[in-house]
């Protein structure tokens, strides 16, 4: 379990086949054929574009068993893996995605007496799918044997609520089978920076199973579904769940959860209906909510699945030109963009971006360790701040200390950061200081302390009066 990729124990004694599709826009095509009694144990896939993040998402994976007329997979490739939109390299047990883009799925999927794989372009550029199949023996029993099934759905233009919580089905099946894994792509567009205010997932999942007129899993939240504890924007990757995306500020952007039913799989022998409410600290409208539940169903199962639409899989990108909010967690601040509060000149430049507040990003470039820049505010009112900075976390971030008003550091307290993550783009509001500030004008000074990264990308400085 802690290392997958590298330590797992395949039982096929076959040598993996190759998948090589070149697909133009429109196109869908046959990759993969296996007949007889036989399974895939291990399917790892790459996909090119001139726009990969956006490919993942356009290019539908579709994975046929024993002639069935739709798929028992039905899923854009990204999202099919775990961690999208885009490339977030994460392990688990059943899925893990490399920082080069190779994808790759342990769950095993059986067929009676054939298997097919086949790709769809629904985009307009050309892609090309490349990886490999790894087949394995299966003695498939008519009895008990269950296909493997994994069917995505996205809601677009939703409003998120408080007041008007809904509930978002994940799988509604007739027949039997077992539940074993769910994934969250959600686009959190709220404008507050705090979790307090921009977080979207307090509602329950509830699970009715056979012949339940309550749910028989009524859960306590999203949160404690994915096993954070409400709203962490932290990443984190675990065998059995993770959190392989979370753009920020807090739970801001997109956001991606996955969680396995590995230990605790979901058995069901006539129906499963599995929901997760939508439910938000304030109303925020324009969001996206994408999702899969994974299980494997007996032959004959259906389920609510509908044809994935060229609509479906359209380009999502954050608001432009976004301000955060003075509201939930963030009432009472004030914000002010980084290259409004720059004093002299220095070596920088303006970043553009829909994750950054106003659509930019101050990217200071230091010629050495030591170099300084100091940032210029004023405070109407006198009293308690919290005083936070928020900035880029990116492959190319380095590590800085902040100084406030040239005053020392508290006896143990911890003034160097690092804004180094290797394979994301976050954004990330820092706690630097709460202290009291008197009325007028203040200096922070932030000194360049070097590697891992050349650069410092700052977004805007954060006040929030109070404790």
């Amino acid at each position: 379990m802690a290392d997958p990729d590298h330590s797992w124990e395949y039982a096929s004694k076959s040598a993996p086949a190759v998948i090589d599709a070149a697909l133009a826009p429109g196109e869908m095509k046959e990759a993969f054929r296996l007949e007889g009694a036989q399974a895939i144990e291990r399917l790892a896939l790459r996909v090119e574009a001139a726009e990969p993040d956006l490919a993942l998402r356009q290019t539908i994976l579709h994975v046929v068993c024993d002639g069935y007329p739709w798929g028992q997979v039905q899923s854009p490739v990204g999202d099919f893996f775990g961690a999208a939109p885009g490339v977030n390299p994460y392990v688990s047990v059943p899925f893990s995605v490399a920082p080069d883009g190779t994808m790759t799925s342990r769950f095993v999927m059986p067929c009676e007496r054939q298997i097919q794989i086949f790709f769809e372009n629904l985009g307009e550029q050309a892609v090309h799918v490349r990886g490999e199949v790894l087949p394995m023996d299966y003695a498939w029993n008519r009895e008990t044997s269950m296909h493997f099934r994994a069917r995505w759905r996205i809601d677009h233009d939703m409003t998120g609520s408080g007041t008007h919580p809904q509930d978002l089905p994940f799988l509604l099946a007739n027949g039997a089978g077992v539940y074993v894994g769910t994934t969250s792509y959600v686009l959190n567009p709220n404008e507050v920076p705090s979790s307090g205010g921009n977080w979207w997932g307090e509602g329950d999942e509830k699970i009715f199973a056979d012949d339940d007129v309550r749910p028989s899993t009524f859960g306590t939240g999203s949160e404690d579904y994915y096993n954070y504890a409400w709203s962490s924007s932290d990443i984190f990757l675990f065998p059995y769940c993770g959190q392989p995306r979370n753009d920020g500020p807090a739970n801001r952007g997109f956001v991606t959860n996955n969680r396995w039913h590995i230990l605790d799989p979901l058995p069901f022998k006539t129906r499963l209906a599995f929901y997760m409410e939508l439910f938000c600290h304030e109303t925020t409208p324009n969001m996206a909510y994408a999702r899969i539940g994974y299980h494997y169903g007996r032959p004959g199962i259906m389920d609510d699945h509908v044809v994935i639409t060229r609509a479906d899989v359209r380009k999502q990108e954050l608001p432009k030109g976004w301000q955060p909010a003075a509201r939930g967690g963030a009432s009472n601040s004030t914000f002010h963009p980084v290259e409004s509060l720059v004093q002299g000149a220095a070596n920088a430049t303006l970043i553009d971006g829909n994750l950054w507040a106003g659509g930019s990003l101050y990217r200071w470039e230091p010629k050495a360790p030591g170099e300084t820049l100091q940032l210029k505010f004023a405070v109407e009112k006198a009293g308690p701040y919290r005083v936070s900075l928020c900035a880029a976390l990116e492959p190319g971030g380095g590590k800085f200390s902040a100084q406030l008003d040239a005053q020392p550091p508290k006896p143990g307290q911890d003034v160097t950061f690092s804004l180094h993550d290797a394979h994301r783009t976050l954004l990330r509001c820092l706690d630097l200081a709460q202290c009291r500030l008197d009325a007028g004008e203040h200096t922070l000074t932030l000194r360049f302390e070097g590697a891992p990264g050349p650069s410092l990308g700052l977004d805007f400085l954060w006040l929030k009066q109070g404790r």
